[in-house]
């Protein structure tokens, strides 16, 4: 061990100065020799491949922004279809973008956008503040558009909401055209004209109760009623626990009729159509990632599971599947297990 008393040790065959140098140089040494002295350091950035000149692009279909280009990092939040954003550069399968609306970076997953062109100004101004904040969900009965701004310029919406979407408020304002908007959960408006609510007693009441299911089961079991709007009840035996929106299947791919109990669960898939023999590239193709709260119902992938990328809440749009909110799929979760009977009916 070196003595840190260089003048006894030293002196007889160095100067002092030249003691302190030689212990400095040897502790240096030491240092990098030894492994458990290394200094740690930060994890290295992503390389990104940048654009010379950045591209516009549009949001395909519901898409989660990441601090890093890797599934497991932090969510900035996640953007409906037709979103803009432009792409500054790629590293790998991930689009280092740039979101006008929040004036921010992050990652996103490449195979989610389209070729786009450069948005509004309505996409980058700042949001008007509200009148009056709020918290609660309502309907638009028809087909309605949302807005990046309070304002009846066509220019200033930029996506739609289908006939029967439920949508998540949290403020009130007058707009510039003198029209009353609600402000979303999202950042989005629409005209309060365009937007219901239903009544304290429609809301308390479980609404499916009124017609009693054909067949119940003892404990635990979920109905769905297929008639529109379609809606899902968790029952303990013939008890009513709590009714909600469902979106159901659509077309050639309707939500199958009939008693099953769910077989499978996953708290986060990854649903890809070319697993049940439909290409992703396909008309009806589709790579989802971040599915929470999916519970099988059926071997050919037929499931109920959270919805993130629509709000048709209560009418088709799924291939098969039974979507619902996060609030929903997260209760039917807790609620359901392996085995827990599903009736599908009419």
């Amino acid at each position: 061990m070196l003595n840190p008393d260089c003048s006894e040790s030293f002196a007889p065959a160095l100067p002092r100065r030249a003691c302190l140098s030689l212990l400095l140089v040897l502790l240096l040494l030491c240092g990098l020799a030894a492994p458990g002295f290394a200094q740690s350091t930060a994890p290295e950035s992503p390389t990104v491949d940048v654009l010379a000149t950045p591209e516009w692009a549009l949001v395909m279909q519901a898409a989660t922004l990441h601090s890093q280009p890797d599934d497991g990092s932090e969510q900035f939040g996640t953007l409906r279809p037709l979103a803009p954003l432009q792409i500054l550069g790629y590293t790998g399968d991930w689009a280092y973008v740039f979101n006008p609306r929040t004036k921010g970076t992050a990652y996103v997953h490449s195979d989610l956008l389209g070729p786009g062109q450069a948005p509004s100004s309505f996409a980058t101004a700042d949001p008007p503040p509200v009148d009056q904040e709020m918290d609660r969900t309502g309907q638009v009965d028809q087909a309605t558009s949302l807005s990046f701004y309070p304002s009846d310029d066509p220019s200033a919406a930029y996506t739609q909401l289908d006939a029967g979407s439920r949508i998540e408020l949290t403020g009130s304002l007058t707009g510039d055209d003198g029209q009353q908007w609600y402000r979303t959960v999202d950042g989005d408006y629409l005209p309060a004209s365009e937007v219901s609510f239903a009544s304290p007693t429609a809301t308390s009441a479980p609404a499916i109760s009124v017609m009693p299911p054909g067949r119940t089961f003892a404990g635990h079991w979920v109905d769905v009623n297929l008639s529109l709007p379609a809606r899902m009840t968790a029952y303990n035996s013939s008890t009513p626990v709590r009714t909600m929106y469902t979106i159901i299947g659509r077309g050639p791919m309707a939500t199958p009729t009939g008693t099953f109990s769910i077989i499978r669960r996953v708290a986060n898939e990854t649903m890809d159509s070319a697993t049940v023999g439909i290409p992703r590239n396909s008309v009806n193709g589709y790579y989802l990632k971040n599915v929470l709260y999916t519970q099988y119902f059926l071997p050919t992938g037929q499931s109920i599971h959270y919805n993130y990328w629509s709000s048709n809440w209560g009418y088709p749009g799924s291939h098969g599947c039974l979507g619902l909110s996060y609030g929903d799929a997260a209760f039917i979760w807790s609620f359901a297990g392996i085995g827990t009977p599903v009736s599908v009916h009419y």
